[in-house]
């Protein structure tokens, strides 16, 4: 079994998250905006809030999303999806990419145009998506048919 991966950057349209399986305040993990375009809700240095598993969403309702199951199970977790979003806490606009690295995600962000789920990243999101995998404690991706991301 590789190593786990601890810390990933998204970029939505307007800005760049940190996000990471370390715990910060309450023992949430932490999803920090480290860059931002234009006016928003959640300044430079802003963590969201509320949910202890990070969901990483594709299609229309793409996003990272803190979260808490509803419906606990020992021996499996509940993807964003299938969980009452009275069980979200913080989450962010649509997302254009997911990066590994963060100049490569400070430098799609400073892009032109940028559009969720960009095609000119794909590459870069499905490094990511393997990455966490499918048993990560932390960082749950949806699968579900209209959650999931585009394969190519």
């Amino acid at each position: 079994m590789g190593d786990i991966l601890h810390e990933f950057f998204a970029v939505t349209q307007t800005s760049v998250y940190r996000v990471s399986d370390e715990r910060g305040e309450n023992n949430w993990p932490i999803v920090e905006k480290i860059a931002l375009k234009e006016e928003s809700k959640l300044p430079v240095g802003g963590r969201l809030q509320d949910g202890y598993l990070v969901g990483v969403m594709g299609g229309r309702l793409s996003g990272i999303v803190l979260y808490d199951q509803d419906h606990p199970r020992p021996g499996s977790v509940q993807p964003p999806e299938m969980v009452n979003t009275a069980f979200y806490g913080g989450g962010t606009s649509r997302l254009v990419a997911l990066f590994l690295e963060k100049e490569a995600a400070i430098k799609c962000h400073n892009s032109e145009n940028p559009q969720p789920l960009d095609p000119r990243w794909r590459k870069q999101t499905n490094e990511v998506l393997s990455a966490i995998g499918d048993s990560h404690p932390v960082f749950i991706v949806s699968s579900s048919k209209g959650f999931s991301f585009p394969e190519n």
